[in-house]
């Protein structure tokens, strides 16, 4: 397990001390934040009738009022989990959680909401998602608990970066100075794309191999997210300190 810490370290250093010699603070920006830019926007245009009803009809609900639903559906997975339901009852509810934790960012974007408070919760949601169903799939022996901790490695690494990225920055709340690679994104939708399938095995063995696959897929997302972080880190660190 000390293997992963060693490669996503080194993913960090090379980030940290390589990749600024070739590449510029602007271009490392425009694969950070705006590459995201596109990804963002379809979700959004896609989610619009919906968010644009709840914005006009609904104005109560609130997208953090949507994540806390999200963390209520969270603990209800635990409980089904703990109760050994169906297991497709439990994937139709990861499905509904799923989509709450694209909806409330949408609907904040939409309707001009977002918050910092929206963010944490968001991100919160996020984390207690992926460590119930990491747990429970370790438990019913449906996931490796070493995939797992490559990924929360690889989960801590990333966020520590991003946290130090974001004090070197303006250290103020801001949608411009929250850095984000498009396989930021990527890498936590495909991992519970993985734990989706992992949840279906009980159907057939196929699933297991699927699921593993799309948690290495994400695994490897992780280390190239950590590698350009780290490299827009330094080139921030060296602008504040006037290197």
């Amino acid at each position: 397990m000390s293997s992963s810490i060693g490669i996503f370290g080194l993913a960090a250093a090379a980030g940290y001390f390589i990749v600024p010699l070739f590449l510029s603070k602007e271009d490392l920006e425009h694969y950070l934040s705006r590459t995201t830019n596109s990804e963002a926007e379809w979700r959004d245009y896609l989610l619009r009738p919906v968010t644009d009803f709840l914005d006009e009809h609904l104005h109560f609900i609130s997208p953090n009022f949507i994540s806390l639903i999200g963390f209520a559906l969270v603990a209800f997975i635990a409980y089904l989990f703990s109760i050994k339901a169906d297991y497709l009852v439990i994937f139709a509810v990861t499905i509904v959680t799923g989509f709450t934790d694209m909806l409330d960012g949408s609907l904040a974007r939409n309707a001009k909401r977002v918050t910092k408070t929206g963010v944490i919760l968001d991100v919160t949601r996020d984390f207690a998602l992926v460590i119930v169903l990491s747990y429970y799939l370790i438990l019913y022996q449906f996931l490796s608990d070493d995939l797992f901790f490559w990924f929360l490695v690889g989960y801590i690494f990333l966020g520590v970066i991003r946290n130090l990225e974001f004090k070197f920055a303006s250290g103020k709340f801001s949608l411009e100075e929250d850095y984000k690679f498009i396989l930021d994104r990527l890498r936590l939708f495909i991992y519970i794309v993985g734990i989706l399938a992992l949840i279906l095995t009980p159907l057939s063995e196929n699933f297991r191999t699927l699921g593993e696959t799309f948690i290495i897929s994400s695994i490897v997302m992780t280390w190239i997210s950590v590698l350009f972080h780290s490299a827009h880190l330094k080139i921030l660190r060296d602008e504040r300190l006037g290197v």
